[in-house]
């Protein structure tokens, strides 16, 4: 079927040919109705003032993604408690050091990794001359049916890291290259001994 041309009427003009006018700015101002002020009869507004007391309706939660409704609970639905992740607290406590001003100091362990180390950069940095650069890391590793385990490795140090309890935590036999720890344990690095604690 063959495409017709629109057809304008002489007084609307062709559109192609009419010319814009643009307004000044700075002179053009909207219109505006003071309160009290009837407005006018045709192709006006109404200026809506509130009434004592009243309230503004609740804002809506903003929709999720492609204008599906937000994430959140059900109304009518509870959560469980064994839903919720368990947080793990633990901290290394500085029981003797040849940095007699650290003794007493607590470190957190962080969630992911701990580094303990001579040098500035690790995340638990240790004045002591006989401990290494980079001498050991604390891993948090989420265990199956379990809250967290936080794990030791020996990072190759040069004097090797020691864990056990109070009385053997020094002896040969307590050297270890990983180790589950466990609240209580006694740690020695370099000549740095670090008590392991954790909720």
């Amino acid at each position: 079927m063959p495409m017709r041309s629109p057809q304008w009427s002489p007084s609307e003009g062709n559109p192609d040919e009419q010319e814009t006018v643009f307004a000044d700015q700075e002179s053009a101002t909207p219109p505006t109705i003071p309160l009290g002020d009837e407005p006018p009869q045709r192709g006006g507004f109404v200026r809506a003032i509130p009434a004592e007391g009243a309230t503004p309706p609740p804002y809506a939660a903003p929709p999720g993604p492609f204008g599906q409704p937000a994430p959140g609970p059900a109304p009518d639905q509870t959560m469980l408690i064994s839903e919720r992740p368990v947080p793990v607290f633990a901290w290394l406590v500085v029981v003797d050091s040849p940095d007699k001003g650290s003794i007493g100091t607590v470190h957190t362990l962080r969630p992911d990794t701990t580094t303990i180390g001579r040098h500035p950069s690790n995340s638990l940095a240790l004045r002591d001359e006989t401990c290494s650069s980079q001498h050991a890391r604390i891993r948090a590793e989420a265990r199956e049916g379990d809250e967290s385990a936080f794990v030791l490795y020996d990072m190759g140090s040069s004097n090797g890291t020691f864990i056990g309890d109070r009385e053997t935590y020094r002896d040969e036999d307590s050297r270890t290259y990983r180790h589950d720890l466990q609240d209580g344990d006694f740690i020695l690095v370099g000549e740095t001994t670090l008590v392991f604690k954790k909720l």
